[in-house]
């Protein structure tokens, strides 16, 4: 069993070193070059939508947030007091 397990090890280790890893040494590989690509001659690319951004509206203050809540500790998440 050990015998055999060696053997496996091995014959993985020798199979390994035969293959190797590829590396380009000569920098032969194919590189595609980057093309410019204009969008198509369509209504949606030609005519953007004339609606300007607008800002959301600011979020009034809320007066308990700023009061600090209720004091004896009550509220929905937190019953208490009397």
């Amino acid at each position: 069993m050990r015998g055999k397990a060696l053997f496996v090890a091995g014959l993985t280790a020798a199979v390994t070193v035969v293959l190797g890893c590829h590396h380009d040494r000569h920098g032969i590989a194919f590189k595609p070059k980057e093309e410019c690509v204009l969008p198509a001659n369509e209504a949606r690319f030609n005519n953007p939508p004339s609606a300007e951004y607008r800002k959301p509206p600011p979020k009034a203050a809320d007066p308990k947030a700023l009061a600090g809540g209720n004091k004896m500790g009550g509220g929905p998440l937190n019953p208490g007091g009397f």
